[in-house]
């Protein structure tokens, strides 16, 4: 009995520690927005979109004019499928972004900040909370417009409501377009390492670098009629270039994280000199973290898969002999009663036989 209670307690825990493993792998995954734009496009729609995200070695020279023939690769590539774009209907939108490093006139004197620049619709992939204004936008007339974290509306301010303010970078003047709030979950707070950041449009880096800005990372969300359509076309409209392509809605899928398991830590091994914004960092994190938990979840099921297994020969080897038990009986029964009604019509009423 003891024994019995024992095996029960164990097989509970495996069961608690299997529905913890799975709740973390789902807790660390919600929060990356970053990696839900194909969801947020396609809306009500029920069409399917996957979001592909493009990452560039330091050297390269991917700018907007490359941005625009890579958009007609993809229009061409969805006219294969009988789909097209409408001006009344967009089949897919993109962002880009680099990163730089700017200077900031403050109270006490020149900061060094570091900056995203940012093209397309860039917040639809990375919709980060506003604490105040507004987002900057391709649609933008101006594109002398920021927007800044708390951190730094703190140290330039002293307050969060800063929207509209006037601020010098690289000794030009910026209006405060909107004031975010960075992100604080599992995976994000680890790779964002700056204290005080802001995002700028991708035009106004390009005009202020000598010799024009290089894109660093490009995100766009396509249609996907059928599995892989999208990241196919991607890698078309990419041959041959020395870039990483990132299929970022499946990144957390069972199959993708069984492969993970299977190949773990070998992509710490980077061939290319490419440095991942920190959203692509926080994601790349988290799945090495769902990973894990998936082998651990696996693992605590291990025991109780065993125990179900054997106790399930021991129901069946059970359930076989009370069947068998049961058939056996009614056929004594039956034979008992045959030979009592073949004894009475012999008037052998007296003779008692009993058939074992």
């Amino acid at each position: 009995m003891r024994k019995r209670i024992i095996i029960i307690a164990i097989n509970v825990l495996c069961l608690i520690a299997f529905i913890i493993c799975l709740s973390s792998s789902a807790s660390i995954q919600a929060p990356l927005r970053s990696q839900q734009a194909a969801t947020t496009w396609a809306g009500q729609s029920g069409e399917r979109f996957a979001q592909i995200s493009i990452f560039f070695p330091d050297s390269n020279e991917f700018d907007e004019q490359a941005i625009h023939e890579l958009r007609g690769a993809v229009n061409n590539s969805l006219l294969t499928v009988s789909l097209e774009s409408t001006p009344q209907r967009r089949l897919h939108t993109d962002a880009w972004s680099t990163k730089a490093e700017v200077s900031i006139l403050e109270p006490h004197g020149v900061v060094n900040v570091n900056a995203i620049a940012v093209g397309g619709d860039f917040f639809l992939f990375n919709p980060l909370r506003l604490r105040d204004g507004s987002y900057i936008s391709p649609n933008d007339i101006m594109h002398d417009r920021v927007v800044i974290d708390e951190e730094l509306a703190w140290r330039l301010f002293g307050a969060i409501r800063v929207a509209g303010f006037e601020i010098y970078i690289n000794e030009r003047p910026f209006l405060i377009a909107g004031v975010i709030a960075r992100e604080t979950d599992f995976a994000n707070s680890r790779a964002y390492t700056y204290d005080a950041g802001l995002f700028m449009s991708f035009e106004m880096l390009d005009e202020m670098t000598e010799g024009g800005a290089n894109i660093s990372s490009y995100t766009i969300v396509m249609p996907d009629p059928i599995t892989g359509f999208a990241y196919g076309a991607i890698i078309d409209a990419m041959s041959g270039e020395a870039v990483q392509i990132v299929e970022n809605s499946s990144r957390f899928s069972l199959e993708n994280s069984f492969s993970r398991i299977g190949s773990f830590g070998e992509r710490s091994m980077i061939t290319e000199p490419i440095a991942f914004p920190y959203w692509e960092n926080a994601a790349r994190f988290a799945e090495d973290w769902v990973a894990l938990l998936l082998f651990l979840s696996l693992l605590f099921l291990v025991f109780p898969v065993i125990c179900t297994a054997i106790y399930s020969v021991v129901l069946v080897k059970f359930l076989y002999r009370l069947c068998k038990s049961t058939i056996i009986n009614k056929i004594k029964a039956r034979d008992k009663r045959k030979y009592k009604e073949y004894i009475n019509k012999l008037g052998l009423k007296d003779q008692i036989y009993d058939v074992e």
